[in-house]
């Protein structure tokens, strides 16, 4: 199994053909991965045993997001890193291929902190960071001026006139 060279193991999740330097690939098709799985099955790890995961543009596929992220919260250590990145609702990346079953916001995340929806959502992940990225010309700076404004608000009222481009979450096993 290959990890860094203190011995972590890190997982690039759904790698498809992207080898990311430290990660092992984890994919249901042979690609880059050095491990065949399907993510919407139990994940191949022991319990505690994995100290970083990257989903890159994986997230969107995946059926059942809250038992992936269970499955990520089973195995990973305590402190463990998971970075999502994925398109955002608005993105025209989003909605074009159509092997994707999620949108997701800026807050999408947010719910598995929450204990009034832990039953179905589970728990033992807290949101770290959040960065949303807009494309260029001047739609895409005023979209960044009325996000900085508040994000809340810019999702509620002014996302689909100024589209943003990429979510990238920063998670963290607790």
């Amino acid at each position: 199994m290959t990890s860094s060279e203190n011995g972590a193991i890190r997982l690039n999740l759904g790698c498809g053909n992207k080898r990311v330097e430290g990660y092992l690939g984890v994919d249901r098709y042979p690609c880059a991965a050095g491990i065949l799985c399907n993510l919407e099955r139990p994940l191949p790890f022991r319990d505690a045993s994995v100290d970083a995961f990257m989903l890159d543009n994986v997230i969107e596929h995946v059926r059942d997001i809250p038992a992936l992220m269970a499955e990520i919260v089973r195995a990973g250590r305590p402190g463990a890193r998971v970075t999502v990145i994925t398109p955002h609702f608005t993105s025209l990346s989003s909605w074009k291929d159509p092997t994707h079953v999620h949108h997701l916001s800026l807050f999408s995340f947010d719910h598995f902190e929450k204990d009034s929806v832990s039953h179905y959502m589970g728990r033992g992940l807290r949101v770290m960071e959040r960065r949303l990225s807009f494309g260029g010309g001047l739609l895409g700076l005023i979209g960044r001026l009325l996000f900085l404004l508040g994000p809340e608000a810019y999702e509620k009222k002014y996302c689909f006139m100024f589209r943003a481009s990429t979510l990238h979450f920063e998670l963290e096993v607790v």
